[in-house]
């Protein structure tokens, strides 16, 4: 990554609405900027920021990878990264990990086409699909998510989880650090205690969703 980073618009206080597990305020808040501008356009971008949108073409690139090495190549990975906080001191295997961490994050955000903030995707997946008594991702589905095995498949099953609710009304953020939490789980860094860890925070926010309208059916 050693092109030169694009000169920031703007300045702003990083606050996110949202509880971060494995991310930072200033990572937040720079991931959220960089999902508006490459996804929002131009008119519902100016509520948020006075920096322009980037071309069209710069997401659908993006959504065209397969794995988080080809997404490291694509000038919407570059915006992202320059825009992060710099982490002085990294060993390699640290920066390593940090760029597939990112790039991961990068290959998912670039599916959603609008988010509601501090949303999380537990709840959404979990919500009644129409009058059909049913979540939008089956129980069998939703346990195959926890388990992914590999940042690929990681990707891939949350790619599928996003278009089953319209790639909408979650929250970037709360993805962002949901995949981030998944990366730093994967290397053996767990939180002290089960109920900060990933699987238990998904399966909290779906099987709340799916209990409010089961019991309504009773």
């Amino acid at each position: 990554m050693s092109e030169t980073a694009e000169p920031q618009v703007e300045k702003a206080t990083p606050v996110v609405p949202e509880r971060l597990r494995a991310l930072t305020p200033e990572e937040a808040f720079a991931v959220r900027r960089w999902w508006q501008r490459l996804t929002l356009p131009a008119e519902e971008l100016k509520a948020f920021t006075s920096a322009p949108p980037w071309p069209k073409g710069v997401r659908a690139m993006l959504r065209r990878c397969e794995s988080p090495e080809a997404a490291m190549l694509t000038e919407a990975f570059r915006h992202l990264w320059h825009r992060l906080p710099e982490s002085e001191g990294q060993s390699e295997k640290r920066r390593n990990l940090r760029l597939q961490t990112w790039a991961c994050i990068a290959l998912v955000l670039a599916e959603v086409r609008a988010e509601t903030p501090s949303a999380t995707l537990g709840s959404q997946l979990g919500k009644q699909k129409k009058e059909t008594g049913k979540p939008h991702m089956s129980e069998l589905r939703f346990q195959q998510m926890l388990t992914c095995q590999t940042p690929e498949e990681l990707v891939q099953r949350l790619r599928r989880a996003l278009a089953l609710i319209d790639k909408q009304g979650v929250s970037v953020v709360h993805l962002a650090d949901n995949i981030a939490l998944w990366w730093r789980e994967s290397q053996g860094v767990l939180a002290p205690q089960p109920t900060g860890r990933l699987g238990f925070l998904w399966a909290n926010d779906y099987f709340e969703a799916l209990s409010r309208y089961q019991r309504a059916s009773d």
